[in-house]
């Protein structure tokens, strides 16, 4: 699982898979906060590969890898 974190139109927002919408924050390390946890959280209980991906424009890094 990935989930992205994604800065458009001067906000940031989480992205999780199979969300209908993304939620948004104001500040990027809030967001990363969340996202990387909800990455954790999928890897304790699922065992699964989960990370977060950070996009802005057109480039993006995967910062963190679970599994």
């Amino acid at each position: 699982m990935m989930i992205k974190v994604q800065h458009q139109h001067r906000q940031w927002q989480v992205v999780p898979p199979g969300e209908s919408a993304p939620v948004a924050f104001e500040s990027g390390a809030t967001a990363f906060d969340f996202a990387d946890s909800l990455a954790r959280e999928h890897h304790a209980e699922t065992g699964a590969s989960s990370g977060v991906r950070v996009e802005v424009g057109d480039a993006f890094v995967d910062a963190v890898q679970y599994g």
